[in-house]
């Protein structure tokens, strides 16, 4: 397994990952917008000053993938890192893919100078299994995710 930054050419396989994990999400009714999220991740991959994606690769084939960027709070100057995607295929958990990716974000995390490293839940997919993992990697919960649905 290799963890590296993504590039301009993991788009396609990025947006297929991501897909996947729209698909098994609370997000599956709400679809993915290949061509915004190609943007997005486009962008992300080419300001590596604020933003980052880091992708596990097994026999050139992304298995998961984490993007996130470093800001500052928005109340105070304390900068953060924090996570807008963290999705490993449902058939590569319980492998080190997951926590290689975390250390690899902190890692780039330290190096932009961030204070604290911020991973969230929104997309209810093994909740209790992630949480697991999370507090065994030292992270403590310090909130919790809501949504409501709305009429529209």
């Amino acid at each position: 397994m290799t963890i590296r930054f993504a590039t301009i050419e993991d788009i396609s396989d990025i947006l297929d990952l991501g897909e996947k994990m729209v698909e098994e999400s609370r997000f599956r009714s709400f679809g993915l917008n290949r061509e915004k999220m190609g943007k997005v991740l486009e962008s992300m991959i080419s300001e590596t000053t604020q933003s980052v994606i880091i992708v596990a690769v097994i026999d050139n084939k992304i298995i998961g993938g984490l993007g996130g960027y470093a800001i500052d709070f928005f109340f105070c100057d304390v900068k953060i890192a924090q996570d807008r995607f963290f999705y490993i295929r449902s058939e590569s958990r319980g492998s080190p893919a997951a926590i290689k990716i975390l250390l690899a974000f902190r890692k780039w995390a330290e190096q932009h100078n961030a204070h604290e490293l911020n991973i969230n839940m929104s997309v209810a997919i093994e909740i209790e299994r992630f949480n697991q993992m999370m507090g065994k990697l030292g992270f403590q919960c310090c909130g919790s995710n809501f949504s409501l649905p709305l009429k529209s």
